[in-house]
């Protein structure tokens, strides 16, 4: 090879080598699909339900419909990212709200477009400006309080099985939060979400912590019982 080969070959690496991705926000036409519950005689309240990594919404409205207020307006959203999946020969989908690389330790997609389409979501279905309550598991719930801060008229936070991380909260949040956590959970330990909970103190965030016993990673009655108590308590306003 001669030369100019050569340097040419040197250039095109050192090119590739120096290259990094860019990253272009905009704003486009966007939509989502998912379930809801609309009392006949209107409502009081408006409660968002976000379903876990490669769920659906109506999977989560389906688990907690009947431990929720009559009175409120329920709102299911599948997340903005389809995850194909092969079941019985057919094509299926999940969703997903962002994406994480565990191994890069950083987000290949982060909570905000998620967190953006769900605030414009409440404004479509919430023009009352009613107090609303956002429900998350496991995904869900690591991006419940960061929608919560968009959501202007957020009240309430309620985590299943899922942690809330300082790498994402920086700053005190104007809502009370909890969480429902299974004792025998097999994806995200007592001890880990429990750690990022003492964590929290020192940005003078309380989280009121609800262990649920023999419960893994799902939602069960027994969890939500507990959640059904919580909300109980604040539909008494205390």
């Amino acid at each position: 090879m001669d030369r100019r080969a050569l340097g040419f070959k040197d250039n095109f690496v050192k090119i590739l080598q120096e290259t990094s991705e860019e990253r272009w926000q905009f704003t486009s036409f966007a939509q989502m699909e998912g379930v809801t519950r609309r009392p006949q005689n209107g409502h009081r309240e408006v409660i968002l339900l976000l379903h876990g990594l490669g769920e659906r919404g109506k999977r989560i409205f389906r688990k907690l419909l009947p431990f929720l207020p009559q009175e409120a307006l329920i709102i299911a959203p599948n997340a903005p990212f389809p995850l194909p999946r092969n079941k019985a020969g057919r094509m299926d989908f999940g969703h997903s709200w962002y994406f994480y690389d565990k191994s890069e330790q950083k987000y290949f997609i982060n909570q905000d477009l998620a967190k953006f389409w769900l605030r414009d979501l409440l404004k479509l279905e919430n023009p009352q400006a009613l107090p609303v309550t956002i429900i998350g598991f496991s995904q869900g719930g690591y991006l419940a309080p960061l929608a919560g801060l968009e959501i202007k008229e957020t009240r309430l936070i309620i985590g299943l099985g899922c942690e809330f991380r300082t790498t994402l909260i920086h700053k005190k949040l104007p809502f009370p939060m909890h969480a429902v956590h299974g004792e025998k959970d097999e994806i995200i330990s007592m001890a880990s979400a429990q750690k990022e909970i003492a964590q929290l103190k020192s940005l003078d965030i309380h989280v009121n912590w609800h262990p649920v016993p023999d419960t893994g990673h799902e939602i069960t009655t027994a969890m939500g019982n507990v959640v059904r108590s919580i909300m109980e308590k604040y539909s008494d306003g205390k």
